[in-house]
């Protein structure tokens, strides 16, 4: 009776006027059910039915009883639409009465004597049928009370909506129901995303992307939404959508850029102050001197002109960190052309003098000069200073012998590559797939934030449509920035 294991889920309604021959069936076959009600004609089983009707899976009844036949008893069962499958076993073989039931959509026949097998392998395949209406019904509630879902015809039109998707949206179903799914449009999601949607379902081609909707109380909400084409008999007869709700995931997200943009500019700003220390010593430096010699009277013109062109030398790098600075602020800003030398250039002029006082070597190979790129100059400095300061920091901290960092830039077809590496001894292959989470941070608490790699990674990725790769070396960490040309 292997093959029978499922049927110990069903629960069965029998009616059979022999009590006999029930105690006997039912012997057999209670082992096999979670329960069976027998009942010893048809309106005892109306009873039994009308009791447990939520419970009871199957009827298996006899056709010819006193009181109420199976026949007047079934019409009763689906006089209120209720469609429960019945398996009819009868003695009386009469083809009209057959006919007359067949009316009343039953599953199967069996004759008298019950063959036990023969009944089993009924039930059985009639619970193929409802084993799939169950799997549907439980999808259908799962979908309905759990999941953001709606459907519409081939015009947009709205023909269902799951209780998620009324909470979400702000209206009701019955709002929502024979409405354009337009009503939810807002300007926060652009044409062309919805061009290239019904570019996709206008081809039957499933669709999915993020768009931002507009609720019926005007505010806004976004989703991440799978939008697939609807068939019944090989013809598109609508579209349903499914969705999750990314809103405050895209609210917190907006808010760690800012907090990550903040901890750029406050590195930025501590660099910048570094930069400032040496030229403005030199310059109070030259003031003093001129300052003494004036008094002295031993001011002469040559060292008049040569200190203020040193002045003059030192203040231009001054105002050329701030400009560095202000156009990282920049928003709105256009891609520029430029030369990878230069940027390398303003790299070096920013980080050498610290690098320098921590006896760590910068060096720059395969040139990197002659590279031009369209990008934006600045995130890609920023981008750069924060590996490099990275790499210095683990350095330090490992307290490394002829700590080194390198910088090696290769071109292919379509791409420009920057690799920044150092001999700090790499990253431990456990925390290699976390260094680019926010807050997460492998240095001590008062020297890191856990926000450098991860705002690189941000800068790189979505400023700068570029990927960032990392990789550990033979003695350290390389990452490695893939530009498109």
């Amino acid at each position: 009776m292997e093959k029978f294991d499922r049927l110990k889920s069903i629960t069965v309604l029998y009616v059979e006027d022999s009590k006999f021959l029930a105690k006997n069936t039912v012997l057999s076959i209670e082992s096999i059910f979670h329960k069976i009600y027998v009942a010893h004609d048809g309106a005892e089983a109306l009873e039994i039915f009308a009791q447990h009707k939520d419970e009871i899976d199957i009827i298996i009844t006899d056709l010819i009883m006193p009181i109420l036949d199976g026949n007047q008893m079934i019409k009763e069962i689906r006089k209120n639409g209720c469609n429960i499958p019945v398996i009819v076993t009868t003695g009386f073989d009469d083809y009209l009465e057959r006919e007359k039931i067949i009316e009343l959509s039953i599953e199967a026949f069996l004759s008298k004597p019950i063959n036990i097998y023969k009944l089993l392998k009924s039930v059985n395949n009639v619970v193929d049928a409802l084993f799939i209406k169950r799997e549907l019904e439980a999808k259908k509630a799962m979908i309905d009370n759990d999941i953001i879902y709606v459907e519409t015809n081939i015009k947009g039109v709205i023909t269902y909506v799951s209780k998620p998707f009324e909470y979400i949206s702000g209206y009701t179903k019955a709002e929502l129901i024979g409405k354009s799914h337009a009503i939810l449009r807002s300007e926060e999601t652009a044409d062309l995303l919805y061009a290239d949607m019904w570019n996709n379902l206008n081809r039957s081609v499933q669709w999915q992307g993020e768009i931002t909707n507009k609720r019926k109380d005007g505010s806004f909400y976004t989703v991440q939404i799978v939008i697939s084409p609807m068939y019944y008999r090989k013809k598109l007869i609508g579209y349903s959508a499914t969705s999750i709700d990314v809103t405050e995931l895209k609210a917190a997200s907006s808010q760690l850029q800012l907090k990550s943009k903040q901890a750029a500019m406050g590195e930025m700003v501590a660099m910048i102050a570094h930069q400032w220390r040496q030229p403005i010593t030199s310059i109070g430096m030259i003031a003093n001197n001129l300052e003494f010699d004036l008094m002295m009277d031993e001011l002469d013109n040559d060292t008049l002109s040569q200190s203020l062109k040193t002045i003059d030398t030192h203040v231009k790098y001054l105002s050329n960190t701030i400009d560095i600075f202000r156009n990282f602020l920049q928003v709105n800003k256009k891609k520029e052309r430029v030369h990878l030398k230069n940027i390398i250039r303003e790299l070096l002029m920013l980080t050498k003098d610290e690098l320098r006082e921590q006896k760590i070597s910068m060096e720059v190979f395969n040139g990197c000069d002659n590279y031009p790129i369209a990008t934006y100059s600045d995130e890609l400095l920023q981008a750069m200073i924060n590996i490099v300061s990275n790499a210095k920091e683990a350095l330090v901290e490992r307290n490394i012998q002829k700590a080194k960092i390198k910088i090696e830039c290769m071109e292919q077809e379509n791409t420009i590559s920057i690799a920044i590496s150092d001999n700090a001894g790499g990253i431990k292959e456990d925390i290699m797939s976390k260094i680019f989470t926010p807050y997460f941070s492998t240095k001590s608490q008062k020297n890191g934030t856990g926000l450098g790699l991860y705002m690189t990674r941000i800068i790189v990725e979505e400023n700068l449509d570029a990927k960032l790769i990392v990789q550990n070396t033979q003695d350290g960490v390389m990452f490695t920035i893939v530009l498109p040309k």
